[in-house]
């Protein structure tokens, strides 16, 4: 064969080859991805869909199905699914919840991209570390919820007053000015509307936004890295006669009134403790009130409670890469501040500029401006939590029922002693305790 007709055959075997590669390159790009996602935040839909629609149209051959749960059910359906395989490729929950799937080695660390996003002056160290486990990262957080102050300020300025409880001291003097009575003595309108009955752990949350001001806690760790009971002291004994005293002392709330956020829409209560999702809630329901969110009241310390809401994505997943990248995708400031305004919830990224919407919704400000020395804390990263807030919850609207615990110390120490022996079993039986 002549030199000029080897390289002829070469040329063309050349040829070949490049336009195999291009076609492989084109099946490739065009290959069907298919992710599945599940959220216990069904007023979050608004987002994930316009994030979905936006990044499909970058994507045509991604498939995100989203679906969203009651938050009770959401834990139920992943309980279930993540260990045998079968639940979603991402998902969200709370560290407490997440933390557990991390631990049993279901869930992939973050690539170094999004590791370097987490850790960046975008999120807090405190975000980090609820991230985390053993110097690995596993998730980014979405949005979060910080509990605030909401109240009405009509019936404050009627009552001559100018702003939110800042105390302890106020909360009680206020609460007995703001609360309302009718002609036959029953309550038509507290001065506070406490937690005091519900399913699920919520009750303990609601008490440990006085606990931990109190200086207690609901389990707190120890010097070895284990756990126990954060409230056997004279925190757990304050808080708990706060909600007696104002029950049965004061007389400020009633189990025979409304509460939570449907009293407050209603004019029933003069203010309660909640979280941001609260302001959608009147947008919808009582538009014309004239409200505003402040700080907590401080006593021995001062701060709130700070729960991201944290996006994984499991080793279940076959296309790793492209989860990845919805999760990033997600995170866009833009679909941070359609968050707050469709569904209430904070973004959790600290670098999202505000300004129009304070504007409008000026109450949102006290979700995100922090005075100095205003603390945080959260659920800790261990799968026992829950259960222990279960159980506390339990034991706690048994309390607040009892009117003998009034002026009763000795009382409120047997409850509180039993109660942290059990959430001390509790961990014990899930190799968590320690002194």
């Amino acid at each position: 064969m002549s030199k000029h007709k080897k390289l002829i055959s070469l040329l063309a075997g050349v040829s070949i080859l490049s336009m195999l590669f291009i076609g492989v390159s084109v099946c490739q790009a065009a290959e069907q991805v298919s992710l599945s996602f599940w959220s216990g935040y069904p007023e979050m839909e608004p987002v994930f869909n316009k994030a979905v629609k936006d990044y499909q149209k970058l994507h045509p051959n991604v498939n995100i199905d989203v679906s969203t749960y009651k938050l009770r059910e959401v834990e139920r359906k992943l309980a279930v699914s993540i260990p045998t395989r079968t639940g979603p490729d991402i998902f969200q929950r709370m560290p407490y919840i997440g933390h557990r799937f991390v631990e049993a080695g279901y869930i992939q660390p973050l690539p170094p991209e999004l590791d370097a996003l987490l850790r960046s002056k975008v999120f807090t160290p405190y975000h980090v570390d609820f991230a985390s486990d053993k110097g690995k990262t596993y998730a980014l957080p979405m949005f979060q919820g910080v509990e605030v102050m909401f109240w009405n300020k009509t019936m404050f300025a009627e009552a001559g007053l100018t702003h939110a409880p800042t105390t302890w001291e106020e909360l009680i003097d206020y609460s007995k000015k703001l609360v309302k009575f009718d002609a036959a003595g029953n309550m038509v309108r507290s001065g506070i509307s406490l937690r005091l009955s519900g399913s699920g752990s919520g009750v303990t949350e609601k008490w440990w936004f006085w606990l931990w001001p109190a200086g207690g806690t609901i389990v707190e760790k120890t010097p070895s890295g284990k756990y126990h009971s954060g409230y056997n002291n004279q925190a757990g004994r304050d808080a708990l006669k706060l909600y007696i005293d104002l029950l049965y002392k004061h007389n400020v709330d009633s189990y025979k009134v409304k509460h939570d956020a449907e009293a407050f829409a209603l004019g029933a209560t003069a203010m309660f403790t909640r979280e941001s999702w609260v302001v959608g809630y009147i947008s919808d329901h009582a538009p014309d009130l004239n409200y505003d969110a402040a700080l907590l009241p401080k006593h021995r310390r001062w701060g709130t409670n700070i729960n991201p809401e944290n996006t994984y994505v499991t080793k279940k997943c076959k296309n790793l890469d492209v989860a990845f990248d919805f999760v990033k995708f997600m995170l866009k400031p833009e679909y941070g501040k359609l968050t707050l305004e469709t569904s209430g919830w904070f973004p959790a990224r600290r670098d999202i500029d505000y300004t129009s919407i304070f504007k409008e919704i000026p109450q949102f400000r006290a979700f995100v401006e922090f005075p100095k020395g205003y603390g945080a804390y959260g659920y800790p990263k261990i799968g026992a939590i829950d259960e222990v807030m279960t159980k506390l919850a339990e034991r706690l609207i048994a309390a607040f029922m009892r009117k003998d615990l009034l002026d009763n110390p000795k009382g409120i120490d047997e409850v509180i002693e039993k109660a942290a022996r059990e959430t001390d079993n509790i961990l014990k039986e899930a190799g968590l305790y320690g002194e």
